[in-house]
């Protein structure tokens, strides 16, 4: 499942995802206007969705590939080996609830047996459905992953299937986050306000919005769109499919 600002909805492969690339990416600017600006209110998502167990509904053959991977070695946010032969990107907020429930059940799984074996290389692009809360938690990813703590920041936010809706981001939380994640302070705080982290940020909400991206989490392996929380056995399904072409 996947979570919108207005109203949680169930997930189904949006329709334009099966349409030929170039009319998909102009109706998904449009589409995707309807997210709202951070601290705005926000309309009724304008994707419905079906079942998790329906998973990804269009057939394979139709589905056109969508190129967001960006394969950067000085990504902050990013795990895994950079040649990895699949990769799979994330629109994730770190207020989401269905975020966290996938974050706690199923990455685990998914890193294990796939990220630490250099199969899979995930890039997460957190960004900002819900507000300040949401922006600036992922200018603190982006400052953790600067010291190469991403992986430890998304754990905490998300640990015990928990998000970051009460998050103590004052400056003693803050100390108290980095203690915890095992970064220096001072630089994770400054790195966080940094102009390039926030542009980062901003880059990465834009980009969700142009794709149509209307709820959270929202996954593209290789190209290929896996809308919602799915179960784990979902994206085990379509890694092993990419690794086995």
């Amino acid at each position: 499942m996947s979570e919108t600002p207005a109203t949680p909805a169930r997930s189904k492969l949006p329709w334009f995802w099966i349409l030929p690339i170039p009319v998909a990416l102009g109706l998904g600017i449009v589409i995707g206007m309807q997210i709202a600006a951070p601290g705005e209110p926000a309309p009724a998502a304008a994707v419905t969705q079906a079942a998790p167990s329906q998973g990804t509904d269009a057939p394979a053959e139709t589905q056109q590939r969508v190129d967001v991977e960006r394969r950067d070695a000085n990504d902050p946010t990013a795990v895994g080996e950079l040649d990895a032969p699949v990769d799979m990107v994330i629109y994730s907020d770190y207020q989401c609830g269905y975020c966290a429930k996938w974050a706690a059940e199923s990455l685990p799984t998914i890193l294990e047996k796939y990220v630490d074996t250099g199969e899979l290389r995930i890039e997460y692009r957190d960004i900002m459905f819900f507000g300040e809360n949401s922006r600036q938690s992922a200018e603190l990813g982006v400052a953790a992953g600067k010291q190469g703590k991403f992986q430890a920041f998304h754990d905490a936010i998300f640990a015990d299937g928990k998000t970051a809706k009460d998050a103590d981001f004052s400056a003693k939380g803050i100390e108290k986050l980095a203690e915890r994640i095992g970064v220096d302070a001072e630089q994770f705080t400054a790195d966080a306000a940094h102009a390039d982290t926030a542009a980062l940020v901003q880059k990465n909400h834009d980009e969700a919005s142009s794709l149509g991206v209307t709820g959270t989490p929202t996954f593209i392996v290789n190209g290929r769109p896996i809308i919602g929380a799915q179960p784990l056995d979902v994206f085990i399904q379509a890694i092993d499919e990419e690794l086995a072409q």
